[in-house]
């Protein structure tokens, strides 16, 4: 039996090389892999599939599970996946449920114990219990042609609930008013997408709905003939039929035909999805056409991806056009004068008419909806950004920041040290290590940050102004690294602190932020270390706080040094840059779960004067300051305010009441944070959701609250989690809205109230920023 060494020797390349060239994976030069594929042929070498899977942990199969096989929409759609599957080297496993749960499960179980490496899937439902399975098993999937509610997966589809719009609004420029509906199984998102876009078209209309010219059933033929015969014996008595599918258009041409009527004489007739090798033949029906194959090659591109992709990527959403084909069955024609019957051949030729159905945007299909159902619809497509109010802007920001009602409730993050977040939400791989910003380095690059903000639509990036000198780190286990205690220990070492970064390399760091923002909407927020923490950091937390009653001098002469630094780079900074900065943020951890680190006395004694000194040069220039700091701030909010600073954050939820707070301080304080860390870290999308439904319903209103983590988002935050909180602010927070309980991105599913899992924010130590 020829084996990989044979095609080597013959080659004249290692088996390594010839290994290459038949799984398409490194870099081989044309000839060689000519030579290559020459002696493959010769020799008559076939891979041993077995032996490369062991290898690769690969089986270079996918599954793909249709509901019906007989109908040419999804012959269609396994052509496109199959094609772009056999181009990349892949086997397709091709599997019918006709709709049947129990069929669907067996499949399962089947294309599990294959090892399939991933599987495209149309379910007979939207409940994502029929498809656990999956989901446990930690299999690449993707959902077509449907949505799957409460899994947020890979998904391709078409634009059902526009093209259905287009459908009933073309029968209605025909002088129709009376339009019935048949359509597939209740729940299905395919079949409740298209009844939304049916009933959107007789809302713009202003027609009445009548729920008894809705039929529900199967996409299937005999269910299309038997759901027009129940309309017909009714006595509704519609003029016109809008079939959900081509089958379902099928069966109405069968019950109208042994009912002596005739399409489009006594009735029109529309559907969904063309019939492209009958309608090459027999171009009669009038359709919303989707573009099959193409399903299938984008949900083969999607999984494919996914499998090749070195980082984790976040689930795509592709929606993709319909196009209005105007054919017979409709009766435009009819109303021309064209009185063409019913049977083969037909005149030569038929003229058709084909135009591409415009999406609804987002908001209009909101409004829409809203005005049909009095709640909203979700959206197949659900991106970060489809809309103004979902991209990031500056002034959003800055006008809720100055108690004013924006578009919606905008969100920041100061910190991110998550390369798992960074790389989830940039869906490509970091070649640098994030680092810890309170080690004085800026944890990622400028250009990363800024499109990391614009991806999430957050409004501002933080850039970095920090010295922390002497801090020892040290790495865990999981490679983080965290802050163990600093060297600082006499007046000696006072003239021997590690040097911050030049000021030189700190303003070019800030240009090219500023760079990277620009046009983008994204604003840059300056983040400066300050003198109390620091140089506790400095000396060690516990023999600081020793430090405060035994050598309160030693410590002062410290934080000078320290001031005196941050201040000249403040100046700066705003000096420069202060037209072009969003606000200035002041770093400095003065509290713990308790209150005060120190003694309130010592503490006024220590930190106001010196405060007012470094936030000076940004007051002068009319900037906003945010302060930041752990713990509880309940009894120094009123000193905060006084010194001048506009923000504070983060607002830890064990240590303060966000709503009393803001209650008391609406108008001079604006606050970012409060977002439990322990609850992005353990809750559920749900809970997650749930909990910042009701923040932008009760701090929303008014401006002055800005989401956010209730400390960093740090490594053993889920991305998803995170992503999941950024997608609710977006969905909850639309002012104009806040306060009503009305989802604003069209969840039509109500949330879940449930149970926080978590009971205590996270050690300081582990929320170190």
């Amino acid at each position: 039996m020829t084996t990989i060494s044979d095609v080597a020797r013959k080659a004249g390349v290692s088996p390594v090389t010839v290994s290459r060239v038949i799984n398409k994976t490194g870099n081989v030069s044309v000839s060689t892999e000519q030579r290559v594929e020459q002696a493959i042929a010769d020799l008559g070498y076939v891979p041993s599939g077995v032996a490369q899977s062991l290898r690769s942990k690969r089986t270079r199969s996918l599954a793909l599970i249709v509901p019906d096989i007989e109908n040419e929409f999804w012959t269609t759609v396994a052509r496109g996946v199959e094609d772009a599957a056999q181009s990349w080297g892949y086997s397709v496993l091709l599997c019918n449920t006709d709709e049947n749960p129990a069929k669907q499960q067996r499949y399962l179980d089947v294309v599990i114990g294959q090892r399939v490496d991933g599987v495209i899937i149309a379910p007979y439902d939207s409940d994502a219990k029929n498809v656990s399975k999956l989901r446990s098993h930690d299999v690449p999937t993707v959902v077509i042609d449907r949505r799957i509610n409460g899994w947020d997966v890979d998904t391709v589809a078409c634009d059902s609930v526009a093209g259905a719009r287009a459908l009933v609004q073309h029968l209605i420029s025909l002088g129709h008013r009376h339009i019935a509906m048949i359509t597939g199984p209740a729940g299905t998102t395919t079949a409740d997408d298209r009844v939304a876009g049916y009933r959107i078209a007789l809302a713009e209309a202003g027609l009445p709905f009548d729920e008894r010219l809705i039929r529900y059933g199967e996409f299937r033929i005999p269910s299309g003939e038997h759901q027009m015969h129940v309309l017909l014996d009714s006595g509704l008595q519609p003029t016109a039929i809008f079939a959900a599918n081509n089958v379902i258009a099928v069966g109405v041409i069968a019950a109208l035909e042994k009912r002596g009527l005739r399409v489009p004489h006594d009735i029109a007739l529309v559907c969904f999805d063309d019939l492209p090798h009958s309608s090459a033949v027999f171009p009669f029906f009038t359709v919303a056409a989707q573009p099959v194959y193409e399903i299938g090659v984008n949900a083969a591109q999607l999984l494919l991806s996914r499998l090749d992709s070195e980082v984790p990527l976040q689930p795509r959403h592709v929606v993709l056009p319909t196009r209005l084909i105007v054919r017979l069955s409709c009766g435009s024609r009819l109303l021309q004068g064209v009185n063409d019957g019913f049977s083969l051949p037909l005149p030569s030729p038929v003229r058709s008419e084909s135009q591409l159905v415009q999406k609804l945007s987002p908001e209009a299909l909101r409004m829409a909806t809203a005005t049909v159902t009095g709640s909203s619809l979700e959206l197949p497509e659900r991106r970060l950004a489809q809309v103004d109010a979902d991209k990031s802007d500056i002034n959003r920001l800055l006008k809720v920041l100055r108690f004013e009602e924006a578009d919606r409730v905008p969100h920041l993050e100061f910190w991110v040290s998550s390369r798992s977040v960074y790389e989830y939400v940039l869906e490509h791989e970091l070649d640098y290590e994030i680092t810890n910003s309170r080690a004085g380095v800026q944890p990622i690059a400028p250009e990363d940050h800024v499109e990391f903000a614009q991806r999430l639509g957050m409004d501002a990036v933080s850039c970095e102004f920090t010295w922390r000198p002497n801090n020892v780190y040290r790495r865990a286990s999981d490679g983080t690294e965290h802050y163990v205690g600093g060297t600082v220990r006499s007046w000696s070492d006072l003239d021997h602190l590690e040097p911050a970064r030049p000021l030189l390399d700190q303003l070019n760091y800030l240009e090219r932020y500023l760079r990277a923002a620009q046009g983008t909407g994204v604003g840059v927020i300056a983040n400066f270390t300050s003198f109390f923490d620091s140089a506790l950091l400095a000396i060690g937390m516990t023999e600081a706080l020793y430090r405060v009653h035994d050598d309160r001098a030693f410590l002062e002469r410290l934080m000078d040094i320290l001031l005196r630094h941050q201040e000249r780079v403040m100046r700066a900074v705003c000096d420069r840059f202060s037209d072009d900065l969003a606000f200035v943020l002041i770093n400095d951890d003065i509290a713990h779960h308790g209150g005060l680190l120190i003694q309130p006395d010592m503490f006024m004694e220590i930190f106001p004067r010196r405060m007012e000194r470094l936030v000076a040069p940004a007051k002068e220039r009319g900037k906003l300051v945010g302060f930041h700091s752990d713990g509880c701030l309940q009894q120094v909010v009123p000193l905060l305010s006084s010194i001048g600073f506009d923000i504070l954050h983060p607002i830890e939820p064990k240590s303060n009441d966000i709503f009393a707070l803001k209650q008391r301080w609406q108008g001079k304080l604006a606050f970012v944070g409060n977002m439990p860390t322990m609850l992005l870290a353990y809750g559920s999308k749900v809970e997650i959701e749930d909990k910042v439904r009701i923040y932008c319903e009760r701090l929303g209103p008014g401006g002055g609250w800005v989401l956010g983590s209730s400390t960093s988002i740090i490594d053993g935050i889920p991305p998803e989690n995170f992503v999941a909180m950024i997608q609710a602010v977006h969905k909850y927070g639309r002012y104009g809205a806040l306060g009503r309980g009305v989802p604003l991105n069209g969840a039509s599913e109500p949330l879940a109230r449930s149970q926080s899992v978590y009971t205590s924010m996270v050690s300081p130590a582990a929320a170190a920023n």
